[in-house]
């Protein structure tokens, strides 16, 4: 304990008329707010003391806890607030401006602690929601799904999921909770971020702490009791082509059982299979990344050679070196030896004649000699410790040498397993051949375009299925219980036939649609979210989902989920000093990065929970992130309106890419190379090499770009703004293909 200081001058304490217990939070909190917690905050934690909650203070600082509950006496920070010890506290022209406690402010801090130092109740306080304006359109966040068929972006409070075959939304998300309290929405706040599943079997959506994630369902075929008109039916398939209503497009039946959809504008035919390939297992992606590592193994080893070769030309250059060193050092040793002994010869002599009384001028050639002599030991000894130097010196670098010929020779033989493993993967996806059809077994039974051209419906022995009459895209399949003839699209976008067993039409809504199945966080301050929810990002299997927040320029919060169950994994508080506005996994899934309003970029290893590096260099808000898809490079956008890459095996910053008027709010690698799409305050987005070109641009919009998503082949991209509109650009060409602009207030989903 500190005891009083007689050399101090206390402040007077005043004790007050209080016969109520002391709120923390009303009372005390506030007369700290001006002379303590300026240096004891969680972000300026002088002598590591934080002053913010009573938990914080027993837990105290350098000096150990701050409190002793029920003892204000004893208290430490009683006692340095009230100058009974020293430091006093707030110190003399401190750097914030901080004053001391008033005599009734120490009083009621004695009081609060004489009576235990307890922390307030807690008091839940609900907030008045109020509906927002029609006008509050902007789009913060978009997300597409690795196939590029959905892309999912936040509107204002709403959030909205496209089919990019066309402009119209598919689907509405709507929380049924809210259809009380106002207009239909996803959030009470606006939608600060969202992430769909590369799969889009999920969708997350962020608002004011919490999280709602959204299941992709899929509806049953029902009777509905009576036949109905069933619309366009064909039982020509497949000895006919069957033209769209548009007369544009044609589903065909070749002889050799394949089923294609020709467009007649001369492009080749598209041949119609059940299911897309999702980039995820993609050949011709995964053959890529095989490439890419086998290419990256080999230049790994190719370096490690050239150092095998470098370090042992240093073990060779060493060793002649240390050699030589140890022979001049004999040679200086035998000098040295000789001097002495000269010198002994001539001080023994010296001696005698000293002993004999000789003259001076018979002593003086003696005493010259030994003069001379005792010169000769000091340069011999001088030289043997610049020899005995230069000996240390070179065993030393001939030691390390050694060391590092060894180390260099693992890392060749490291370098070379990697070769032959990224070889073996490379060989198990072997370069295709001319590419083979998909032929059905039986021919169709039925087939049906919609009146606008949009779907496509076969019918084949036990099964049905539906595809994207623009694109050719698989859309949706079922397996009805009965042989199905006759096919139609009724007018609300439902596929119908006919059981010839009970005479009545089924009917079948086949788009998909996504409920709500989770809300993570209660959007109050019982919610263990902490403030916005700025940042989501699925795993590459969709069974991960990261969120970041934070209470801004105090700290941070990034979590785990599980999509399935709604349940947290694991979380990093503080990983960050200030809230999260980036997060993404890398490639394999192994490690998660992401970028804060402190200016960083960091990387966590998820398996053990450790941060791998901190990306230390820009001077704003890191509000994008994105990794390569080998995972070996990291791109990073700032508010310093610049776009840095980093070579995560290394840890050193590549090329800092600038020439942006405005902050970059997006980033997106394209395809499995180094190339970036970068979306900015700019209206037009841009392509950016690892090497710091441009070499094209993406025009179209006219606002600030918020965001900005691309397919992991690099075949599409999109971005959001503040106009409300989300736009899709097909990267290759770098043509605008559609907008999916705002609706009128009131729309209804699907």
């Amino acid at each position: 304990l500190l005891a009083a200081d007689p050399a101090l001058t206390p402040l007077v304490v005043v004790a007050p008329d209080h016969p109520a217990a002391v709120d923390f939070d009303r009372e005390i909190l506030p007369l700290l707010q001006g002379s303590c917690l300026p240096c004891h905050n969680k972000t300026t934690t002088k002598a590591e003391l934080i002053l913010e909650t009573p938990a914080d203070m027993l837990k105290g600082g350098e000096s150990g806890p701050a409190l002793v509950p029920g003892k204000s006496g004893e208290s430490l920070l009683f006692k340095l607030s009230s100058h009974q010890a020293k430091p006093r506290m707030p110190p003399k022209e401190n750097k914030v401006n901080a004053v001391n406690l008033q005599p009734g402010e120490l009083g009621l801090l004695a009081l609060w602690i004489d009576q235990g130092a307890h922390p307030s109740e807690r008091h839940h306080v609900d907030i008045a929601w109020q509906p927002l304006a029609p006008t509050v359109q902007s789009v913060y966040s978009a997300a597409l799904t690795d196939d590029g068929r959905y892309a999912v972006c936040g509107r204002g409070n709403q959030l909205f999921v496209f089919d990019t075959d066309d402009s119209r939304p598919l689907a509405r998300l709507d929380d049924p909770a809210l259809a009380s309290s106002g207009p239909p929405a996803a959030h009470h706040d606006v939608v600060n971020s969202v992430a769909i599943s590369s799969d889009g079997a999920w969708i997350a959506s962020g608002g004011y702490r919490e999280i709602k994630l959204w299941q992709l369902r899929s509806d049953e075929p029902k009777d509905n009791g009576k036949p109905t008109d069933t619309g366009p039916v064909t039982n020509a398939f497949p000895s006919q082509p069957l033209a769209a209503p548009d007369g544009k497009h044609l589903l065909r039946f070749t002889t050799n059982h394949l089923l294609e959809l020709t467009l007649k504008d001369g492009t080749a035919p598209i041949a119609l299979v059940p299911r897309a390939i999702s980039p995820l297992t993609d050949p011709a992606r995964l053959r890529q990344i095989a490439q890419s590592d086998l290419e990256f193994a080999q230049s790994r080893a190719e370096a490690a050679g050239k150092e095998m070769e470098a370090q042992t030309a240093r073990v060779t250059k060493s060793a002649i070196a240390a050699k030589t060193a140890r022979d001049a050092g004999e040679t200086t040793l035998r000098a040295e030896t000789q001097a002495r002994m000269e010198s002994s010869i001539a001080a023994a002599v010296l001696a005698r004649l000293e002993k004999s009384k000789a003259s001076a001028e018979t002593q003086k050639p003696v005493r010259e000699r030994l003069d001379k002599a005792n010169k000769a030991v000091e340069a011999a000894a001088a030289e043997s410790a610049k020899t005995e130097l230069k000996i240390s010196s070179a065993g030393e670098e001939e030691r390390l040498a050694e060391v590092s010929l060894r180390k260099a020779s693992t890392l060749l033989l490291v370098a070379q397993r990697r070769v032959t493993e990224a070889t073996s993967r490379r060989a198990s996806f072997p370069t295709p051949g001319p590419p083979s059809d998909t032929a059905w077994s039986t021919p169709p039974s039925a087939a049906v375009w919609s009146s606008d051209n949009r779907w496509c419906a076969v019918a084949f022995p036990g099964a049905i299925h539906v595809w994207s009459g623009i694109t050719g895209a698989w859309i949706a399949s079922t397996r009805p219980d009965h042989p199905v003839s006759a096919l139609g699209f009724d007018v609300r976008k439902r596929l119908q036939w006919r059981n010839p067993g009970t005479g009545q039409d089924r009917s079948w809504p086949f788009l998909p649609h996504w409920e709500l199945a989770h809300t993570l966080g209660t959007g109050d301050d019982r919610s263990p979210l902490i403030d916005r929810v700025n940042a989501l990002a699925f795993r590459a299997d969709g069974r991960r989902l990261a969120s970041g927040s934070g209470e801004p320029t105090r700290g941070s919060e990034i979590r785990v989920w599980d999509p399935t169950t709604g349940g947290q994994l694991y979380a990093f508080t503080n990983l960050h000093s200030d809230t999260i506005l980036a997060l993404a996994f890398s490639p394999d899934g192994t490690r998660l990065a992401s970028g804060g309003a402190d200016r960083f970029a960091r990387v966590v290893d998820l398996a053990t929970g450790r941060q791998v590096v901190a990306l230390e260099g820009h001077t704003g808000h890191v509000l994008a992130v994105s990794w390569r898809a080998d995972g070996r490079v990291l791109a990073t956008g700032g508010a310093d309106n610049v776009i840095k890459f980093w070579n995560l095996m290394t840890g050193e910053r590549g090329k800092t890419v600038s020439g942006f008027s405005k902050e970059i709010t997006g980033l997106a690698h394209v395809g499995t190379g180094g190339d970036i799409v970068a979306a900015s305050g700019e209206p037009e987005l841009r392509r950016v090499t690892e090497g710091g070109d441009k070499p094209s641009s993406f025009a179209g919009a006219h606002d600030f770009q918020h965001t900005a998503a691309a397919t992991p082949d690099g075949r599409w991209i999109i971005a959001g703004g503040q106009d409300g509109i989300v736009r899709l650009w097909e990267v290759s060409s770098g043509k605008l293909v559609r907008e999916f602009a705002p609706e009128m207030p009131g729309m209804v989903a699907r």
